[in-house]
């Protein structure tokens, strides 16, 4: 039979997720591409409902979790059970995860999940607003280094480029949101590279610390996104005279700049 393609339950107690999840258990496919899952939820509950969503084909479409703090603090604990499991399989996270309140317990989880290059989320929402200030700018500083690693030039690469909405987004965030709208998830990537860590303060001497192996591909892949970015920048600001300067500007070649400061490479032929 064709599966639902919604479904809203009500959750009363810590047997009924449990229950409900078992049920799909042997066909999680049958189970409904939009779920909206109001009441309780108890960490075995969160658990064995994640087990089912990572066993289907294809990640959910929509998953709304309305569970909230009534002074039960075990729905907190189900919500993380539930993130945890659907961290270790990324690509069955639901397309859109909606929370009626964000705890910051959840906060971890959620980065572990996202984080992952094989991620299938593109929108993570959130009823309530998350109210206090402390929290919320913390919120925001932890999702814009989820969507922009800048600890290294691998942990940048493979940062998310997935997600395209996220609630209480702060200008830079919602830049990096832009910029994964691209479905060239590798163009994304590169465009970022670049942006973090050579528009900034290029130094031709971190070439040449390089394995010649190396050298070769590192040159090609960051000439490509001086390449990108220039054409990113012109998407963003057609009319931006000044912004088209600029880019024209960051367009000059690394392979120049680089065998500008060490002519010597040119000369071992390591390119």
């Amino acid at each position: 039979d064709s599966p639902l393609d919604s479904l809203r339950i009500s959750s009363s107690s810590d047997s009924f997720l449990v229950n409900f999840a078992v049920a799909f258990r042997e066909n999680p496919d049958s189970l409904p591409n939009k779920l909206n899952l109001w009441g309780h939820i108890c960490e075995a509950g969160g658990r064995a409902l994640g087990t089912v969503l990572v066993r289907r084909g294809t990640p959910l479409e929509h998953l709304f979790l309305h569970a909230r703090n009534e002074g039960d603090h075990s729905w907190v604990l189900g919500v993380v059970a539930l993130l945890q499991v659907l961290g270790d399989n990324p690509s069955k996270s639901p397309k859109i995860l909606f929370f009626h309140e964000f705890h910051n317990d959840f906060m971890e989880p959620m980065e572990r999940l996202l984080q992952n290059q094989i991620c299938s989320q593109e929108i993570l929402g959130v009823f309530c607003s998350i109210q206090d200030t402390e929290d919320r700018s913390n919120f925001q500083r932890r999702m814009t280094s989820v969507c922009c690693n800048e600890t290294n030039i691998s942990t940048t690469y493979d940062s998310n480029h997935t997600l395209i909405r996220v609630p209480h987004a702060c200008p830079q965030l919602e830049h990096y949101l832009t910029m994964n709208v691209n479905p060239d998830k590798k163009k994304v990537a590169c465009i970022k590279v670049y942006d973090t860590h050579f528009a900034r303060d290029f130094q031709p001497d971190f070439f040449a610390v390089m394995q010649p192996s190396l050298l070769s591909k590192v040159l090609a892949f960051v000439n490509q996104a001086f390449a990108d970015h220039e054409v990113f920048t012109s998407e963003a600001a057609p009319n931006g005279n000044e912004a088209a300067a600029q880019a024209t500007n960051n367009s000059l070649s690394i392979h120049f700049l680089m065998l500008k400061e060490h002519p010597s490479l040119l000369s071992n032929r390591l390119i």
